[in-house]
């Protein structure tokens, strides 16, 4: 499979849009500024859709792993997300943004600052992981410690979800 965009603003070119957009105000003709806004209010509605399109209740609180990247340094970061329902990823105050499944089946978000990056990583904790468990995880998460296999032994992919739900055929989880 090839990575699939759910949602950017990462490259945004009106000669792409300029069809939309005239079919959605025909009065924008010729007002390449007006386009241009319209093109970004239309992008912007799609991230609604991505929530829309998400909003369900998974069996557990969704893991977000990530780095913030500021010029050569980084370091590692995570949210948990308690309500367990996917749509509440689907919001940044980041000026470019894009939320993807990769090729491995995992949902990736990237947000750009004129500072710096933040790329994150989702994952759902499974059913059975009890509290405390969810808390190191975390935890270890936020240090730049949680090892691979560990996050793999109590969470699933929220790539799963996207896949049912855009029908993308992604690869089983090892």
């Amino acid at each position: 499979m090839e990575r699939y965009v759910i949602w950017s603003n990462l490259d945004l070119r009106l000669d792409d849009w300029r069809e939309r957009v005239l079919a959605d105000d025909p009065s924008l003709a010729g007002d390449e500024a007006a386009m241009e806004k319209r093109m970004v209010e239309l992008n912007n509605l799609l991230l609604l859709d991505a929530r829309i399109n998400f909003d369900e209740e998974l069996d557990g609180p969704i893991l977000a792993v990530g780095e913030v990247r500021v010029g050569e340094e980084s370091a590692p970061v995570y949210k948990v997300y308690p309500s367990g329902n996917p749509a509440s990823i689907f919001y940044t105050d980041s000026p470019l943004a894009e939320y993807a499944v990769d090729p491995d089946g995992e949902l990736r978000s990237l947000h750009r600052y004129p500072g710096g990056t933040i790329e994150v990583r989702y994952r759902v904790f499974r059913e059975n992981t009890e509290p405390e468990i969810q808390q190191r995880l975390s935890e270890l998460a936020g240090r730049g410690l949680l090892a691979e296999e560990l996050l793999r032994a109590h969470t699933t992919r929220l790539g799963e979800h996207a896949a049912r739900i855009y029908k993308l055929d992604i690869p089983k989880e090892e």
